[in-house]
């Protein structure tokens, strides 16, 4: 390869990119810290309803897991001083935190899930000043608690509480919330039931239930994320199915009239939370702007309004729900609800199925290795079969391209002052030859969407991250195994994009090419293009692009070796004359 000036300037350009992309970003105040608290601007279509009185003090947490089933037990009464301490319910995978005073979850440990720093599992549906609580009730007016009548917990996964409450003008009501979690996964069952113990009607205007509120994935989990996909997602009663996007304008986020959905769901790149139910319901969306260093952040939420309760004297009327807080993961999103598969958001429009299709068959393959590391090897190599026979079609029309390119050559010189007498001895020449200049392209442009399909599965699967492999420590993050300390930054050594790229070079130099010197210079850039651009890319996706070069250049070396093959056999039946 000839470096000239413009691939030199090329290259410090890519350099200065590369190095000095997250400097700038900490700079600027691009990359926010986890977790802050500072509200500064709320948007949502109602004004948010007020929530209960907090606890005078907070008692330490009450842990209630057990691991077989046990009987019902009842919490000490409580008056209405309200200093009952938060209540745990778990499975062996998730933990629900539980406040009986607000009567909302105060969080949602999920126990296989550690943040960015592996210090502590990540936390969904955390309270913060910007929330109600996932899975409150709230009304139009403020309610007041005035006594928790009864609080038990069951089986160490269920939790029943009752309260006593006051709306706005003074109606007294009662409200009985049950949590149920599944035996294991990250699903469970919520009961709401109001009655009214008084002599007359009660109306409880504007009843809402908020499901959730979700931040970005990298304000949960510390994670270095290159695409967010932070959004809203739901299915209407008539099936239409829609997603909005988390930093849309007001007008964009906010649907108006508010439709009745089967599900609502809030979704980062990797986890979800789905509020849904067998009755339809009507949407209730909120979202407040949170600041993070010298940039906000939207934290959505989205829920059910329940609208007017109306009550008689003595009447109960009851609303049941179906709640995922977890992973993305197919099989556990089918099992909740078949239609929610639709929240991956893999990739964009038809190649979202095709990335589907792609992640089951990897996690096939890891229920046979063992390893999402020897899955994605086996993965790409299904592929690479799979279109070896298009490859091969297309390599051996490059090199027909190839051997005509001096005929070509000489056509453009002696018609150059006539395009069109030029183009039709041209195609003349193709006609002759038997060469198409466009079969050569078309294999690539079919492997193309399976290309994208297969690199937003790897990039966007939960499955491959904080998941090792050989010197790998994740394959959701660069495999970084050092750093070079310079004056202002420190370099990052990846061994698996720099494999990559030194198997491109090598494949570059194999195949066939037919191009003009500009055409030529620039693909012998490509290499080092990429390798600044995707220099931070997940371990995943550089596993299979390295796999995929050297299973690329196998396949050149055996066609070459089936051509020499082929002239060999030429050359005996012509006595030499080859």
């Amino acid at each position: 390869m000839k470096f000239d000036k413009d691939i030199v300037m090329a290259v410090v350009i890519c350099a200065v990119v590369l190095f000095g992309w997250d400097p700038l970003c900490r700079y600027m105040g691009w990359t926010p810290a986890p977790r802050p608290q500072i509200a500064v601007r709320t948007s949502s279509e109602a004004p948010a309803p007020q929530a209960a009185p907090a606890p005078a003090a907070k008692a330490p947490e009450q842990s209630a897991v057990p691991a077989a089933r046990k009987p019902e037990k009842a919490l000490p009464p409580v008056k209405a001083t309200l200093e009952l301490p938060p209540v745990r319910i778990a499975n062996p995978d998730m933990v629900y935190r539980i406040s009986p005073a607000s009567g909302s979850i105060d969080a949602i440990t999920l126990l296989k899930y550690r943040n960015a720093a592996r210090t502590a599992p990540v936390e969904l549906d955390r309270i913060a000043d910007s929330s109600q609580g996932a899975l409150s009730l709230h009304g139009a007016t403020p309610w007041q608690v005035e006594n928790i009548l009864s609080s038990k917990i069951s089986e160490g996964r269920i939790y029943t509480l009752s309260r006593m409450m006051r709306d706005g003008r003074g109606h007294r009501f009662a409200v009985t919330q049950t949590w149920e979690l599944a035996p294991s996964g990250y699903a469970a069952r919520y009961r709401a039931v109001f009655s009214n113990p008084e002599k007359t009607p009660v109306t409880l205007a504007g009843t809402v239930l908020c499901g959730a509120d979700l931040p970005p994935w990298h304000i949960v989990s510390g994670d270095k994320v290159r695409i967010p996909s932070h959004r809203m997602d739901y299915l209407t009663e008539s099936g239409d199915y829609a997603d909005i996007k988390a930093d849309k304008k007001d007008q964009g986020f906010f649907v108006k009239p508010a439709p009745r959905v089967k599900w609502v769901s809030l979704g980062n790149k990797y986890f979800t939370a789905i509020l849904a139910s067998s009755v339809p319901f009507t949407l209730h969306q909120s979202r407040v702007f949170l600041n993070g260093g010298k940039s906000s952040y939207p934290v959505i939420s989205a829920g059910a309004v329940l609208g007017d309760v109306v009550l008689a004297p003595g009447e109960s009327k009851s609303f049941d729900f179906a709640y995922y807080s977890g992973p993305k993961i197919i099989a556990d999103l089918d099992r909740f609800d078949a239609s929610t598969g639709r929240v991956m958001h893999l990739a964009w429009g038809p190649l979202d199925y095709l990335a589907r299709l792609l992640l089951w068959i990897l996690v096939k393959f890891h229920g046979l290795l063992g390893s999402y590391g020897w899955s994605i090897v086996l993965l790409t190599i299904v592929v690479r079969a799979v279109f070896y026979p298009l490859t091969a079609r297309g390599n051996a029309s490059m090199r027909k391209m190839q051997t005509v390119q001096p005929q070509l050559k000489e056509i453009r010189e002696k018609y150059k002052s006539n395009p069109q007498l030029m183009n039709a001895k041209m195609m003349e020449l193709y006609r002759r030859e038997g060469v198409s200049p466009f079969s050569g392209c078309l294999p690539i442009l079919l492997q193309i969407p399976v290309f994208f399909a297969l690199y937003a599965t790897l990039d966007g699967a939960v499955e491959l991250r904080q998941v090792p492999f050989l010197w790998c420590r994740d394959l959701a993050a660069a495999d970084t195994v050092a750093t070079i300390p310079l004056y202002f930054f420190s370099l990052p050594v990846n061994p698996l994009v720099l494999a990559m790229t030194a198997l491109m070079v090598v494949q570059q130099h194999m195949t066939p090419m037919s191009m003009d010197p500009v055409q030529k210079k620039m693909m012998a850039l490509m290499p080092i293009v990429m390798l600044f651009m995707l220099y931070d890319l997940p371990s995943g996706l550089t596993l299979y692009w390295t796999v995929s070069n050297f299973f690329s250049i196998i396949q050149l070396k055996l066609q070459q070796r089936s051509r020499e093959k082929e002239n060999r056999g030429v050359s005996r039946k012509t006595g030499g004359k080859a």
